[in-house]
């Protein structure tokens, strides 16, 4: 091998595994201070893209099982409400059953009468004024709520507290001023067809639809998105929609747009439970009022289990969800978290190597020294 002062090859291969031994140190404490294996994306950049999707899946789940306990909330606010609506009825029932008894003097039935009519009072604002975070409940306008319980576009459950569980009833209970509206025809509703409220004596309300209405749940959706003081839900065969309110309803009219063999008919409707002009104050009435109180418990009482069913149902999606966000963790924690212990073992080898580099650096530089000994002999 030629002795050469210019070029010292062993000083610069010493320098080359040096700075590799110094960069492989820095990784081993950029790994131990940070705990991660993955860094950046130079680390491993297949796992990078691999650990970020894994990463926003589990944080799309775990707003997720926020959101369903949101839906256990309004669930449990509205069965509260239910329950109290449910302990007015039976104080009533009791009222009922006190007033019938032949021992009762007309003045005594009349105050019966009239705790009777307070109870029925605090039914109905219990029914118009429940809420959940602003959203009223139980008067029949919250509608479909869908719940977004899983970290996916479409991953949704929908409460249907208008039809499902058929809360609007409950405003109906105190006055139960309803009207059963019948469609016929080749179609539902064609395009710019209206439909007219009168809810209270106050000014007609027009609801425009929009054609895209297939069937009597949409024409339902269209009607409550464009009346106040009123709700439609669609009857059980799907036939017919029940428009209710807790004021007077009337002048029901439908204009088509000349296209469609359309029409539509309005007749009074009564809701099961309806404590509408229930009085107490003699025993025929007091009778009346036991039946009357015994179907909207019936009423009440369908609701609740409703209720209890969807409560169960986001119970079982939250331990569905916290049991796929664990396994994620967990798979993502196998491909970016740093092993402490291999890692702590690379540090410390790669502190070896620096040190026995910088020895042999020193004396790799020494060498160019030793060929001025051949000038000097």
């Amino acid at each position: 091998m030629p002795q050469v002062i210019n070029t010292n090859i062993a000083s610069l291969n010493a320098q080359r595994n040096l700075n590799a031994s110094q960069g492989a140190a820095n990784t081993a404490l950029e790994r131990l201070s940070s705990g991660l294996r993955i860094n950046s994306a130079k680390d491993d950049a297949a796992g990078l893209a691999i650990s970020t999707r894994f990463e926003s899946q589990i944080s799309g789940l775990n707003v997720a099982q926020r959101n369903a306990n949101d839906g256990i909330s309004l669930a449990q606010t509205t069965e509260g409400a239910l329950n109290e609506v449910v302990s007015n009825l039976q104080r009533i029932r009791e009222l009922a059953i006190q007033s019938a008894n032949a021992t009762n003097s007309q003045s005594d039935r009349e105050a019966l009468d009239a705790e009777v009519q307070q109870r029925i009072a605090e039914i109905s604002r219990i029914s118009n004024q429940t809420t959940f975070n602003g959203l009223k409940v139980l008067d029949g306008t919250f509608g479909i709520a869908s719940f977004q319980v899983g970290a996916n576009s479409g991953d949704t459950i929908s409460v249907d507290l208008t039809e499902g569980t058929r809360a609007g009833d409950i405003g109906s209970i105190a006055t139960a001023l309803a009207l059963n509206v019948n469609f016929s025809g080749t179609n539902a509703v064609a395009a710019n067809d209206t439909f007219t409220v009168t809810v209270g004596g106050g000014s007609a309300q027009t609801v425009t639809f929009t054609g895209e209405e297939a069937s009597i749940s949409d024409v339902v959706n269209t009607i409550n998105s464009q009346i106040d003081g009123a709700f439609a839900v669609a009857t059980d065969d799907g036939a017919s929609i029940e428009i209710k309110s807790d004021q007077d309803l009337s002048a029901i009219a439908l204009t088509t747009n000349g296209t469609t063999a359309l029409t539509a008919s309005a007749t009074a409707a009564t809701v099961d439970g309806s404590l509408e002009d229930v009085a107490i104050d003699s025993v025929n009435g007091a009778n009346d009022a036991i039946i009357r109180v015994d179907e909207a418990l019936t009423t009440i009482n369908s609701i609740r289990s409703e209720l209890g069913a969807i409560q169960n149902r986001f119970e079982s999606t939250i331990a569905n969800l916290a049991t796929t966000s664990e396994n994620l963790s967990a798979s993502n924690s196998r491909i970016r978290d740093a092993d402490f212990a291999a890692e702590s073992a690379e540090l410390a080898r790669t502190q070896v190597l620096q040190q026995a580099g910088l020895s042999v650096l020193a004396q790799a530089n020494a060498r160019p020294q030793q060929v001025l000994q051949l000038l000097q002999g």
